[in-house]
């Protein structure tokens, strides 16, 4: 299951996996509390807020816009499509080129807005840059 949250992030910047991917950062007490919780989303996002603002990239406000976002996004996709982007993965593909990944990125940008939306962007950019510099020193 790491593998498949690492592989995401790398591999599309808007999937709304890859963006709940920073809430998995999360020691798994952390995920096991919010699954135990009387309000599991509320925990989730909360989970997410927690662990999203430890980079202090993003403002309070747009922590808590991108985990709303996010885990509302996560919420919504099936295990079907879950498994269709671990297959996607495993071959060695962006999941980016799924239909339903394309389109729930649309949505994400569109409750994210345009400023939250480029900032990510932006963000995601620089962490790939560094991503590829490690790959390189290896």
């Amino acid at each position: 299951m790491k593998n498949l949250k690492s592989n995401i992030i790398l591999s599309a910047t808007f999937s709304a996996v890859a963006l709940f991917a920073s809430a998995a950062h999360a020691d798994n007490d952390k995920l096991q509390q919010a699954y135990k919780s009387t309000n599991v989303k509320s925990a989730l996002i909360n989970v997410c807020k927690e662990e999203t603002g430890k980079g202090k990239k993003l403002s309070t406000a747009e922590v808590s816009k991108y985990c709303t976002c996010a885990v509302e996004a996560d919420g919504r996709l099936t295990n079907a499509q879950k498994w269709d982007i671990q297959s996607t993965i495993n071959q060695k593909k962006s999941p980016a080129t799924l239909t339903f990944v394309q389109k729930q990125n649309k949505d994400l940008q569109t409750c994210f807005g345009p400023q939250l939306t480029s900032k990510l962007k932006s963000l995601t950019e620089e962490a790939m840059k560094a991503a590829q510099a490690a790959q390189a020193k290896k």
